[in-house]
């Protein structure tokens, strides 16, 4: 039975098959040979204009498998459109590219030890920090405030060991030692931020450097080339411009906007740092003064 039906199905397409391909002569064609049959037997023209209007509605049968196909093109060009429009890009752009992504990378990467680090070992909650030093003051407890001291590796924390090792001497010797250590500990709270913005700019200065050389490739490309390949080079060269200078921008932008912040947070810390180092110094006086 499915044999019979294959059979049926092949029978109907060759069918349909050689009904289009008559269906495509010339109209010309069927013209003669309708006016010689008219000769011959009699008919009269308009027997030949209804033949003639008879075939023209005969329409060509659309294939399935060729609309299947296309709707599956349409759909894989849908699914990679963002990653091949990206590499697109990055390919039009030339060696510049690689450089901006090197700088951009760089960046990245200071961007997140510098969050790790600022709010993740410097922030330390100083109110609840200092809570608990300034409890252990009024106890008595100097080396229990060391010790609490000794467990953090934040700058602040370290500052006011020193402070607090040193609660025997004169206040001139705490405050000396607050000072020296604060010279250790103050750098690495501003230690690499300064890169972000030197890589922004770097990236803003690569970026129009590519587009320079774009521009240079796209005029003497066009100079040497032929005139129907002259407005594809020229293309070639303007998107190699473009690309480098939207890409250094791309990769400066987040740079320079992580930069400010990074300043921000660390101005935060140094002033918290200078604000309780100096309660700590007046602590252990009126402490002093008391025992």
């Amino acid at each position: 039975m499915r044999r019979i039906t294959i059979l049926l199905l092949l029978g109907v397409s060759i069918i349909l098959t050689g009904g289009s391909l008559f269906a495509q002569q010339p109209a010309e064609t069927d013209v003669a040979a309708d006016s010689t049959a008219a000769d011959s037997i009699g008919l009269d023209s308009t027997s030949v204009q209804e033949d003639t209007v008879a075939t023209a509605d005969v329409e060509e049968p659309v294939e399935p498998d060729i609309i299947a196909a296309a709707e599956v093109e349409a759909e894989e060009i849908e699914e990679g459109g963002l990653f091949s429009n990206m590499a697109n890009f990055f390919r039009n752009g030339g060696p510049a590219m690689w450089a901006i992504l090197i700088f951009l990378a760089a960046g990245i990467a200071i961007i997140v030890e510098r969050f790790i680090f600022l709010f993740a070992v410097a922030d330390m909650k100083p109110e609840k920090f200092m809570g608990r030093i300034a409890e252990f003051i009024r106890k008595g407890s100097i080396e229990g405030a060391i010790a609490s001291c000794a467990d953090k590796n934040a700058p602040l924390a370290r500052i006011i060991e020193a402070a607090l090792r040193n609660y025997r001497n004169t206040e001139r010797d705490i405050q000396n030692a607050v000072d020296e250590m604060a010279l250790a500990e103050l750098p690495r709270l501003n230690a690499r931020t300064g890169y972000l913005a030197m890589l922004a700019n770097v990236s803003t200065m690569v970026g129009l450097l590519g587009t320079i050389f774009g521009l240079i490739a796209a005029f003497e490309s066009v100079a040497a080339a032929d005139p129907a390949e002259k407005s594809i080079m020229l293309a070639n060269g303007i998107s190699m411009a473009m690309s480098t200078t939207a890409f250094g921008l791309i990769s400066a932008i987040p740079l320079l906007i992580a930069h400010s912040f990074f300043t921000a947070k660390t101005d935060n810390l140094i002033d918290d740092i200078d604000r309780y180092s100096v309660m700590v110094i007046n602590m252990l006086a009126q402490a002093r003064k008391e025992g």
